[in-house]
């Protein structure tokens, strides 16, 4: 060992006087870092010592020191330390017991390390994982020893616990050495620091003296088992194509490299980058170290950024968790340098959190697959950010609350969206989501938020969804006695109308609202909304009119597997509207379970069509029946010709599904014509294809392999290689805006550069290279190059661009050409990069003159996009007359209209093309539009602007000082006032209507009210006004006391009876708000009016006489239907009914034991073969003690008692002849279901077949028996019914599903 006490040798200062000299030449890698000056434990300083990826978990933020133990923790083993595990390279940081067993190369005589980079001075070989050469610490060893040029000394350190005990080496350690020197062309000598540790030197060249260390650690060194975390989107890179790169990284080494198998991952997901997995390294000290740093190299390099998606969290927190406007997740992004990308609310749902009991918390479950919160970035800072979002999900768990209110599934639609407000608007208001039912038999909306703003938000809620008026249409009642029942025929009608959009023509027309609610395969009551009387009474009559016209005969299904419909809507629905003159209505997805629906519409063109509304006569139901029978056999043999339908799943990682998507849609545009595509679909990673049995073969055969291709494919990404291709094409091969290139990369899915003369293709090597052919054959073509001088009047040159480019650009990618406009051409800012495109060329060309256009390319290509735009020049000669309007300015916005509504509008009914100046053209308020098109086209936009102009140039602007009090009257219901007025007049509709008569704010003073509109409609409009306000001054107020109880009496079912007194008296009543205690009823209208309104309300309020129906009370229970036929009384007919005070008779008692025997079921748990057929069956014979008759007091309007009457007389002969009640306990509850359907559809056809009453227990509790209440015989058929249904669900349950 060298004497550091001695004097420095003459080559040794000589070093330090240039050293001195070149101290201002300083590198990023030299300079200090102040964090090292920081004391660190002895325990984690090695680890401290060398830098960590990215993707290594952050450390977490400092905390107050904890007091002393008595005995610290044994520290865990830290796979990072380089004390623990060495590496190749120089010395790091201070030297202390700490610093990790290191070989390096000395300093030579030249200032530089042996082997370093003339760049920067960092070695090739010996660099650390961290990229960054340490110099030796002088403090520990003295100053550094100057070697002789040409002399190469490699050291290492060893801890001692790295090297084997004395009685665990074959030989003693020196002998070994000397071996090693005597078999070798390298030197090792040996010494001992004063720590214990180990030093190793051997002399030789660089390769020689490096391999020597390592024969000499293979011999002493202990064995070390390390586990290497690495993200798992890394794991086929650690292992290569065919293992290629972990066999490398094994034999250079040494050491023994075992990754995870994939199933040893379970909770790790393919698709969350922010997976990490465990890489077992073995070897010794050195071995291990080197292949820890060459994986931690790959893994750095491949997952610095990483995609992370959170699944497990409830979407209904999402609003929460993204804060009012974004606010909180845009902080969150700041704060950590990531990108967050949280879902918007879903207000629909499938499955809404339910309310929990009293004392208990919501539960709410994790988001669907596919609607994650996604986030992406630097993997340490995705890890806070997801801790952060994770930490707040919990939070929410434990404060969240939930309330669920019944609104009229039909309101729904004013609460949020189109009609309503945005959901986002609605947490901004609330504080609270809202989520809405997605089953048409489910009225219940959810308010989520915090317990302080549930209330509020529950509020809301109703305040938005009670807005409208609704009243109730049953096109059934048109057609009752429609074969298939009135019911299904009105679902036919319903669908057909909503295809036509003639609902939404009536939506628009009269500014209303449907909504045609469909249970149980078929139509509900329509619920019509909306803001005028007079308007539902108009639509009510429209709609009569069209359901008249569509009876049972126009209409006809084809029942048909869904896979078809998509084949049905594109192919065959043109073709049937045409060859049989049928209508093909194909249900949407939403709506699945439904048949075809063939609708006769007749000979005419579907545009012209026009919904009848009249019915037909017996002659055109004779035709109508026989179009239908042909398109009903036409549909039955196109689907019969098919083949059986089958479907596969796939397994597809995420990351390939663009890929995999593009691969199927290339070959279902390769299929044979006359076969139906396959239907592909995904949830999550599993990709389904459902369709004819071979097609669906075939193409998943073919997507199978291609992924197996896509995994192999992904571990050649690193391959590269280049080539030559003229610098002259360049621009062609890349393409106008890269156009052409990203073609080519998507289309052999490598990565392209092109630069300087070269192409580097990188990717897959097989992909590379029939990409490197394509490119090389496009050069040779594009040596046969073309061009064309174009003699263009510039007057053309800016229609021929198109905006902005879009015309010519079309045609350079369609041709593979450039085509040059003049840069003196006058073109549009949008035109710019066209005009100016001829630098795109890769060469200089001559100047062109402003009349000339350059088309240059391959000859073929060039001479197609010549004759191209050509034939654009001449079309735009022939229409290219023009004509001006000169208008006032002030004109201008009503001619353009909302969002440029009214100009669209005149350009569709023209053609013209019309174009107005901006507001800086115009000179002396007067503004030239400019018309072009053909000579019709130009005199028709020419014509009707001229009109405007004259309409517009009489218009005057009046006021009319109308008091406050009057204001709300003269608008009316939605405007309702205002419209008729307008009307009356001659004035405007639609958009315009709002710029005729306009109020002052509400919170505005002043009575002013403004009149815009053509002289003669103004004063037509000022005149009505004066005239209601004079009748309103004329009107007088009467104060009627009317109990509370009788208020309902008054406003009726949704306000139907006070609308309807209004309009009959012509008087404006106010009732008091429910629960305000008031009595007090306010008639306002003319005296005779007021009185005749007043007397009538008298007589409405008056007590109402009931009308007693003796009922035997031995029924009494059987027609009640535990209240049902009471509660359904009341809905329907408005009467109520009570007993006059006496006593309702006890209800008879079930039988003690409703089984047969007595005996035990099997166990649920038995096998369903062996227990389908064993049930218990018990009935028995309805008696009843009481006797004599209890009365039923029907109270409501005479009409409807009068049909109460009916319905009770009814159920009274019904009631009679159920004798007998049957208890059937099935062995299995779950199999309730079976007897139930869907949606009740068995039960019901069940209780139709029978003629029975069918009660199935709810709780579905072992040994809970079903009712059946009818005739001896009915109840009999109706087991066998029962049983026959769970039959057939079980044979279905355990047949195999495609």
């Amino acid at each position: 060992m060298a004497d550091t006490s001695a004097e420095p040798s003459a080559a040794s200062q000589l070093l330090q006087q240039h050293t001195a000299a070149n101290a201002h030449r300083v590198i990023v890698e030299e300079v200090e870092d102040e964090e090292l000056h920081r004391p660190v434990p002895p325990s984690v300083e090695a680890s401290a010592s060398e830098p960590k990826p990215s993707w290594v978990e952050p450390t977490p933020a400092a905390k107050p020191a904890a007091k002393p133990k008595a005995q610290a923790p044994l520290p865990s083993l830290d796979t990072q330390s380089h004390e623990l595990f060495p590496e190749l390279g120089a010395p790091k940081g201070k030297a202390n017991a700490s610093v990790a067993p290191i070989w390096g190369a000395k300093t030579s005589a030249n200032g530089t390390t042996n082997g370093a980079s003339s760049v920067n001075g960092t070695p090739r070989t010996s660099t650390p994982a961290s990229g960054v050469s340490t110099p030796t610490g002088s403090g520990q060893h003295g100053p550094p020893r100057v070697s002789i040029p040409g002399r190469n000394i490699e050291t290492l350190y060893l801890e001692p616990q790295h090297v084997l005990a004395r009685n665990q080496l074959k030989r003693p350690l020196p002998d070994i050495i000397k071996d090693l020197n005597r078999r070798g062309r390298a030197n090792i000598s040996m010494s001992t620091l004063g720590n214990g540790k180990y030093k190793f030197e051997a002399q030789g060249t660089q390769d020689i003296a490096q391999q020597a260390l390592k024969d000499l650690v293979n011999q002493i060194g202990t064995k070390q088992s390390v586990k290497v975390p690495i993200p798992q989107s890394a794991r086929a890179h650690i292992i290569g194509k065919g293992g290629s790169t972990i066999k490398s990284l094994q034999e250079k080494s040494g050491a023994k490299i075992q990754l995870p198998k994939v199933e040893e991952n379970p909770s790790v997901d393919d698709d969350d980058e922010d997976g990490m997995i465990d890489v077992l390294v073995e070897g010794n000290a050195l071995s291990a170290a080197t292949a820890r740093d060459a994986i931690l190299k790959i893994a750095g390099e491949r997952a610095a950024n990483v995609n992370a998606r959170l699944k497990d969290i409830p979407a209904e927190f999402y609003p929460f968790i993204a804060g009012p406007k974004n606010s909180l997740v845009s902080k969150l992004e700041e704060d950590n340098g990531v990108q967050i990308r949280v879902p918007p609310h879903q207000a629909w749902t499938s499955a809404a959190p339910q309310k929990p009991t009293e004392g208990e918390r919501p539960v709410f479950s994790s988001a669907p697959n596919d609607n994650p919160i996604q986030l992406a970035g630097d993997r340490a800072s995705v890890q806070a950010a997801r801790a952060d979002i994770e930490r707040r999900a919990e939070e929410l768990r434990r404060h969240l609350t939930i309330d669920q209110l019944p609104i009229q599934q039909g309101r729904h639609q004013f609460i949020i969206g189109d009609l309503g407000v945005p959901v986002d608007q609605f947490f901004e208001d609330t504080g609270c989501t809202i989520v809405f039912p997605e089953g048409e038999d489910d009225d219940q909306v959810t308010i989520i938020g915090p317990p302080e703003n549930i209330q509020a938000g529950a509020d809301r809620a109703i305040a938005l969804a009670m807005n409208m008026q609704c009243s109730n249409i049953d096109i059934a009642r048109i057609h009752r006695q429609a074969p298939n029942g009135a019911a299904a025929h009105a679902r036919n009608i319903t669908r057909y109308l909503r295809q036509r959009r003639e609902i939404e023509r009536l939506e628009r027309l009269y500014s209303v609202h449907f909504n045609t609610p469909f249970a149980n395969g078929n139509a509900l009551p329509w619920e019509l909304y909306s803001r005028d009387p007079k308007n539902t009474i108009t639509v009510q009559s429209e709609i009569k009119n069209l359901v008249q016209g569509h009876p049972p005969a126009r209409m006809a299904t084809v029942p048909v597997d869904p896979f078809f419909y998509s084949y049905f809507r594109t192919q065959v629905q043109p073709q049937v509207r045409q060859d049989y003159r049928v209508h093909l209505v194909v249900p949407e997805a939403s709506d699945a379970n439904s048949p075809l629906l063939l609708v006769y519409e007749g000979p005419s063109s579907p545009d012209s069509y026009e919904v009848p509304r009249a019915q037909p006569s017996q002659s055109d139901v004779t035709e109508m029946q026989k179009w239908l029978q042909e398109a009903q056999k036409h549909i039955l043999d196109l689907v019969n010709k098919q083949e059986a339908l089958s479907a596969e799943s796939i397994e597809v990682p995420q990351k390939f599904h663009d890929k995999l998507r593009k691969f199927i849609k290339k070959e279902q545009e390769n299929r044979d014509p006359s076969q139906i595509p396959v239907r592909v679909s995904n949830v999550g990673t599993t990709v389904k294809i459902h369709g004819p049995r071979s097609p669906v073969e075939a193409l998943a055969e073919k997507c199978r392999a291609f992924i197996e291709q896509e995994k192999e494919d992904e571990k050649e990404r690193g391959f590269t290689l280049e080539f030559e291709f003229p610098q002259k094409f360049a621009n062609h091969l890349i393409g106008k805006g890269g156009s052409n290139i990203r073609e080519l990369r998507e289309k052999f899915d490598v990565d392209i550069q092109v630069q300087d003369g070269k192409v580097e293709l990188r990717g897959p090597k097989a992909k590379a290279e029939v990409a490197k052919t394509h490119i090389l054959a496009l050069g040779r073509q594009l040596q046969d190059e073309a061009t064309h001088i174009l003699k263009i009047d510039p007057k053309f040159h800016r229609e021929l661009i198109g905006a902005q480019g879009g015309q010519i650009n079309r045609l350079q990618t369609r041709y593979k050409v450039l085509i040059f406009f003049p840069r003196s051409a006058k073109a549009a800012k949008d035109d710019d990069s066209v005009a100016e495109s001829a630098s795109d060329a890769g060469k200089a060309r001559r100047q062109q003159a402003p009349d000339e256009v350059m088309v240059r390319g391959p000859k073929r290509g060039a001479d197609e996009a010549r004759d191209e735009i050509l034939s654009l020049l001449q079309y735009l000669k022939d229409n290219s007359f023009t004509a001006t309007v000169s208008v006032q300015q002030k004109q201008i916005p009503s001619l353009i209209g909302s969002g440029g509504a009214a100009l669209d509008e005149l350009r569709q009914a023209t053609g013209a093309r019309i174009d107005i100046p901006s507001a800086r053209e115009a000179q002396d308020g007067i503004v030239e539009i400019q018309l072009k098109g053909g000579k019709a086209q130009v005199a028709a936009a020419k014509k009707i602007l001229e009109e405007k102009k004259a309409v517009f140039e009489d218009t005057v602007v009046k006021t009319i000082e109308v008091d406050k009090i009057y204001h709300k009257s003269l608008i009316g219901a939605g405007g309702a006032n205002l419209r008729d007025m307008v009307a009356k007049a001659g004035g405007p509709t639609g958009r315009e209507l709002a710029r005729t008569i306009q109020f002052p704010k509400q919170d505005a003073d002043g009575n002013t009210i403004k009149v815009e509109g053509r002289t003669d409609v103004v004063d037509k409009i000022i005149a009505q006004i004066e005239a209601l306000v004079s009748e309103r001054q004329s009107q007088v107020t009467e104060v009627l006391d009317v109990p509370t109880e009788k208020h309902r009496t008054l406003i009726g079912r949704g306000g139907d009876v006070k609308r309807g007194l209004e309009s009959e008296f012509k008087v404006a009543i106010d009732i008091p708000r429910q629960g305000s205690g008031q009595t007090s009823v306010k008639i306002v209208g003319k005296p005779a009016d007021v009185e005749k309104a007043k007397a009538h309300i008298e007589t409405l309020v008056k007590e109402q006489q009931g009308e007693t129906v003796q009922v035997p009370r031995a029924v009494h229970h059987t027609i009640a239907n535990n209240g049902l036929f009471f509660r359904k009384m009341k809905s329907d007919h408005h009467v109520t009914v009570d007993h006059a005070g006496e006593s309702i008779p006890s209800k008879p008692a079930a039988p003690a034991s409703t089984r047969a025997n007595g005996g035990a079921l099997p166990l649920i748990t038995d096998e369903p073969e062996a227990t389908a057929d064993v049930h218990s069956w018990n009935v028995v014979e309805q008696t009843s003690t009481e006797e004599g008759e209890i009365p039923w007091v029907l109270r409501g309007s005479p009409d409807n008692i009068q049909k109460v009457k009916k319905a009770l007389e009814q159920a009274l002969e019904q009631a009679k002849k159920q004798t007998a009640t049957g208890y059937l306990i099935l062995p299995d509850p779950r199999t309730h279901r079976f007897v139930i359907g869907q949606g009740g559809s068995k039960v019901n056809s069940i209780r139709k077949q029978s003629g029975c009453k069918i009660t199935v227990p709810r709780d579905q509790g072992q040994g809970e028996a079903i009712e059946v209440i009818g005739t001896k015989e009915g109840v009999e058929k109706a087991r066998e019914l029962i049983l026959a249904a769970v039959q057939e669900g079980l044979n279905n349950a355990r047949a195999p599903r495609d």
